[in-house]
């Protein structure tokens, strides 16, 4: 989850997505939000993967809104990960997952408050 005006970036890096996965990082990210806007609803942009629209998620003070099917140029977490795939995995293969997750967290923390808000300012006035 990215916040573009403040460049802020909330990710979970895991080996696999299903909804309770995905209602992991909703709670994780609502304690997140909580502690900086405890009453301030967050706007989360999503695409139409099956654990996004589970009926069993609990999504706290975030309100979903889904792009339409087939359609990520309009999300701007697209850019984002444009961004890691050019800077930190072309040309690059993991020899084991511990490998990949280690290289994916370095490059998550590699993306400083700026770039994640000018990417994604530039990702969103381009659509």
């Amino acid at each position: 989850a990215v916040n573009p005006k403040r460049g802020e970036l909330f990710s979970l890096v895991v080996p696999h997505s299903d909804h309770l996965v995905f209602q992991t990082f909703l709670d994780e990210l609502a304690k997140h939000t909580s502690r900086h806007e405890p009453d301030k609803r967050i706007i989360l942009i999503l695409d139409n993967a099956s654990w996004h629209k589970h009926s069993s998620l609990k999504w706290h003070h975030i309100t979903p809104c889904y792009l339409p099917a087939y359609s990520p140029d309009y999300n701007p977490i697209e850019a984002i990960w444009r961004v890691l795939k050019d800077r930190f995995f072309n040309g690059w293969i993991a020899k084991t997952p511990a490998e990949l997750i280690e290289r994916l967290c370095a490059a998550l923390r590699s993306l400083i408050a700026d770039e994640i808000s000018t990417i994604s300012s530039v990702a969103h006035l381009l659509h």
